[in-house]
């Protein structure tokens, strides 16, 4: 069985339907289960996968779900 991390972090939307939009379009604050090696994570039944390098907006993870890109950081 793959070791979890449990991460209070900090999540912001940063686009909605793939569009950018500032501030971001939503923002919380809450516990990410991630992978050993960060590449994936799990947040109220969203996926999160890593960006090689750094998104279009600057996000460092993609919504598997939405298809948005998320910035995730340490909180």
């Amino acid at each position: 069985m793959p070791q979890k991390i449990i991460q209070k972090s900090h999540i912001a939307r940063l686009t909605n339907n793939k569009e950018y939009r500032y501030p971001h379009h939503s923002s919380e604050i809450g516990e990410i289960e991630f992978t050993s090696n960060f590449n994936t994570g799990y947040f109220n039944e969203l996926t999160f996968k890593k960006i090689k390098g750094s998104g279009d907006f600057g996000g460092n993870y993609l919504c598997v779900e939405q298809n948005d890109e998320y910035r995730i950081s340490k909180y």
